[in-house]
C-alpha cells in the first residue's frame, strides 16, 4: 500500500511538533512537511507527492489557513483538507465548508481522532463537528489558573524540565508536580503535553523562543 503524503501547516512549535506525533502513529501515511506560513502551502502544493493538508486555520492572521486552503482547492483540487482550529466558531466552520475544505477537527479531541479523521478523509469521506461549542476551555484557563500555575506552564511550553521550573520558581520539584497536577485537574487535560499544546494554539502563553521542528 503507498503510503500518503501529508503537509501540515501550523505556526505554533509545539502544536506542529504534536501533530507530527500524531500522524507519526498512522501506518497509512507519513509527515511529507511541516510550515509554518499558510502562504507557503500552495507553493509547497504545486512541488507535487503531497495528498493531505493540515491546515490551521488561524497562523499569523486571522483566516489565512482558509485563504490558503481555498487557493490549494482551487488549484489542486485532488488535495485533500483538512482544517484544524483551537478556536471552534461558526463563522469559520461556514467558511471552511464553502470554500471546500474536506474535514475539520478541534485540536482539544482526542489524538487517536486525527488520525482517524486523515485516513478517513483520505478515503473519500468527510468529518464536520455536529455543533459549536457553547463555551471555549481557553477563555476560562487564564482565569482558573494561579500565578504560579500560569508561570508553571509557561515554563513547561519552553521545555523545562520539573527540576528546571522548580528552581526558577525556588520551591520543591513535589511542587511544580502538585501544580501541574491542579493544572490537569482545572482544564480537563489528561496530560501536560496537551494542556502544553492548548495554552500555545490559545496564546495564552508565550514560550520565549518559538524554534521550527
Amino acid at each position: 500500500m503507498k503510503v500518503k503524503k501529508i503537509l501540515i501547516v501550523e505556526d505554533q512549535m509545539l502544536a506542529r511538533k504534536y501533530l507530527c506525533s500524531c500522524i507519526e502513529k498512522s501506518t497509512e501515511c507519513e509527515v511529507a512537511s511541516a510550515l509554518t506560513r499558510a502562504d507557503a502551502a500552495l507553493q509547497r502544493c504545486g512541488e507535487g507527492h503531497i495528498d493531505l493538508v493540515v491546515m490551521d486555520i488561524c497562523t499569523e492572521n486571522d483566516s489565512d489557513g482558509l485563504d490558503a486552503a481555498e487557493a490549494i482547492k482551487k488549484y489542486y483540487p485532488r488535495i485533500k483538507i483538512v482544517m484544524v482550529t483551537s478556536m471552534l466558531e461558526g463563522r469559520f466552520l461556514d467558511r471552511a465548508r464553502k470554500i471546500g475544505a474536506d474535514s475539520f477537527w478541534y485540536k482539544d479531541s482526542p489524538s487517536g481522532d486525527l488520525i482517524s479523521v486523515i485516513e478517513g478523509t483520505l478515503a473519500g469521506k468527510n468529518f464536520w463537528p455536529d455543533k459549536v461549542p457553547a463555551v471555549q476551555l481557553g477563555k476560562a484557563l487564564s482565569c482558573d489558573l494561579s500565578d504560579q500555575e500560569m508561570e508553571t506552564l509557561r515554563l513547561l511550553c519552553e521545555g523545562k524540565t520539573n527540576a528546571e521550573i522548580a528552581a526558577k520558581l525556588h520551591v520543591a520539584e513535589s511542587s511544580v508536580r502538585t501544580y501541574i497536577n491542579r493544572m490537569l485537574e482545572k482544564t480537563g487535560y489528561t496530560n501536560r503535553n496537551r494542556l502544553m499544546v492548548a495554552a500555545v494554539s490559545k496564546r495564552l502563553v508565550v514560550p520565549s523562543s518559538q524554534l521550527d521542528v
